[in-house]
Order: structure tokens, then C-alpha cells, then sequence
């Protein structure tokens, strides 16, 4: 025990007590003309992000992309979702493998622009199940890391966005997917 207590010490250092930087607040969710071919998600941070907050959320919806370009984003193979794991739960790979496969299309890099940030997205032919699994992940990163205040899925234009504005002395960054 003393040993895993002095690793996590030597690990965190000083930040060792450190307290959580997010938002104790939920964040609210909209849909505005959402279309999963050709649609941008916004999300609005209590302030502008740090070049940390960009990376982590630049990272989640990353690593959302490629699940789902993998095909993770397939209910019609959810055969161990409603199983009790109390039992050795089958698995039928046959059954998997036979499923109509789905896949996220394409993604664009994400922006930001103060406290807006966008990323343009083409679901292809995913489920919107992939949707309730990016909101499982920024409800988490909201409370423990980034406080986001609202996400909306579709939309051309929100808050202050403006068009072609790619200038950091500006407040825009970005992350490349």
C-alpha cells in the first residue's frame, strides 16, 4: 500500500490534491437542422481554452472519429449489452461478422474561435448511438477538465463565429484530426 501511495505521489507531484478544473453545472444539449452526413457540433466553453483544453478535446473527439470509422457505432451487433455478465456471456464472431457494417465518413480538423468550438462531421452510416457516446465523454471531460456550458448539433452559424477567421492573435486554434 505504501508503495502505490509513494508512486502516485511521485507521479502527480506537487498537483497531488489538485482539484478538478471543469464545470460542476451539466451542459445543455440542442439540435438545430442536424443532418449526420453534413453537419457541424458546437460546443461553448465557459472561456476561451488553454492550449491543454484544445488537446483534450481535440483528443476525445479524435478518438471518437476513429472508433467510429472503425465501425464501434453498430447497434445491430450489441449482443453483449443487454447480457448478464453475473454468467460466461456468448459471443457469436459469426454473427458479428455477418452484421451490415457502419462507419463515420469523414471529420473536419476542430476549431475554435474564443469560447466556440466546432467540428464539422459526416456520420455515414453509424448509428446515433455514436452521438449519445460523444455526449457520455464531454460529460465527463465538462465536469472533471474543460467546463463546456452547451453542445449543438447542427447549425451553419453560432454565437460570434466568423467565417475565415484563422488568426491566433484572434483567439482561434485548432486541432488537426
Amino acid at each position: 500500500m505504501r508503495k502505490r501511495v509513494e508512486e502516485r505521489v511521485r507521479q502527480k507531484g506537487r498537483d497531488f490534491q489538485k482539484s478538478k478544473t471543469g464545470s460542476v453545472v451539466a451542459f445543455k444539449v440542442g439540435f438545430r437542422d442536424f443532418n449526420p452526413l453534413d453537419s457541424y457540433i458546437w460546443f461553448e466553453l465557459y472561456g476561451s481554452p488553454s492550449d491543454r483544453d484544445v488537446d483534450l478535446i481535440g483528443s476525445v473527439i479524435q478518438s471518437w472519429y476513429v472508433m467510429g470509422r472503425l465501425g464501434a457505432f453498430n447497434s445491430s451487433n450489441l449482443q453483449l449489452a443487454n447480457s448478464s455478465m453475473e454468467y460466461d456471456p456468448l459471443y457469436d464472431a459469426d454473427k458479428g461478422f455477418k452484421v451490415m457494417p457502419s462507419s463515420f465518413h469523414d471529420i473536419s480538423d476542430v476549431e475554435f474561435q474564443d469560447n466556440w468550438g466546432r467540428v464539422w462531421v459526416d456520420l455515414g452510416t453509424s448509428d446515433f448511438f455514436a452521438i449519445d457516446v460523444l455526449l457520455n465523454c464531454f460529460t465527463v471531460l465538462s465536469s472533471e477538465y474543460v467546463g463546456i456550458q452547451q453542445i449543438v448539433f447542427g447549425g451553419r452559424r453560432m454565437g460570434d463565429w466568423e467565417e475565415g477567421m484563422t488568426d491566433p492573435q484572434f483567439g482561434y486554434k485548432y486541432f488537426k484530426i
